[in-house]
């Protein structure tokens, strides 16, 4: 699943491809994702409505919309599993997971592409978008102010949680996934199945420093790709090359050179150090 960096990496290409285009025309060939809106006026929402901004919140991507009367309406997509964006600047054949084409002005599509076909489509009315699930959830880590003081306020309220769940549960931050948790912990070398209560002050800064530099790295090399992420130009990103333990089991440690080995923590698997991580 696209984490909060790959996502970001997808908000950037989409603001500079298509931010300021209008939509003159939607084809839908998977209907799922849309919810109880029809095809047809899930459709005929979209038509006609310039792309005013691109956002994201977590990992959700944000597309405000607004017609020639000012009416705005913001479209909100998750990727979930395998979804993924596909910007054309010339008119292109639909390929087999192909789930949407949006036919923009200057002849450029945007297809969005989703195997396992678990992705999300939502349209909210502006007034609504407080309410709607992006922004019920915890704090984005790279949107909203996050200062140390905050988080330590966060981490404190959930002190019998171990602290691989507590970083997963979208409920305390909006973002982290599975790679950049295993990630961020062996950065900060914290043991993924210590409970919050046990982490000591200068741990917990450790983390929250270790957090930010592993998301803007990842940023900076444009996402990791196993399988089915790709930017929207259709290249795959490159931080996959720079992991230190996700994946890489029963390899040694780039820290200590001991082994690195894989668990099941909080029902995912979970890569890590026994040697460096405590």
């Amino acid at each position: 699943m696209p984490e909060l960096p790959e996502v970001e990496c997808i908000v950037r290409d989409l603001r500079s491809c298509v931010a300021g285009k209008e939509i003159v025309g939607v084809k839908f060939f998977f209907t799922r994702m849309l919810g109880k809106i029809t095809p047809q006026e899930f459709a005929g929402q979209l038509c006609g409505r310039i792309i005013r901004q691109v956002k994201r919140r977590g990992k959700y991507i944000l597309f405000f919309l607004e017609d020639n009367l000012g009416d705005r309406k913001i479209l909100e997509v998750h990727l979930r599993m395998t979804g993924r964006f596909l910007f054309c600047a010339a008119p292109a054949e639909p390929e087999k997971h192909t789930g949407a084409v949006f036919y923009l002005s200057q002849n450029a599509q945007l297809h969005f592409q989703d195997i396992r076909k678990f992705a999300t489509f939502r349209l909210w009315e502006e007034k609504e978008l407080k309410t709607a699930l992006p922004f019920c959830l915890g704090p984005d880590l790279l949107e909203d102010t996050f200062p140390l003081e905050p988080f330590l306020k966060i981490v404190e309220k959930k002190p019998k949680s171990n602290i691989k769940a507590f970083l997963l549960d979208q409920r305390n931050f909006m973002g982290l996934g599975n790679i950049y948790a295993d990630e961020a912990l062996f950065k900060g070398g914290i043991h993924p199945c210590r409970k919050v209560s046990e982490l000591n002050p200068e741990e917990i800064k450790r983390l929250y420093e270790a957090i930010f530099s592993v998301l803007q790295e990842a940023i900076a090399f444009r996402g990791t790709s196993f399988s089915d992420y790709r930017q929207l130009s259709g290249r795959p990103g490159e931080f996959q090359n720079r992991l230190k333990v996700y994946r890489r089991d029963g390899l040694p440690c780039p820290r200590c050179g001991g082994t690195i080995v894989r668990e099941i923590v909080a029902g995912r698997g979970t890569y890590l150090c026994p040697q460096c991580q405590l």
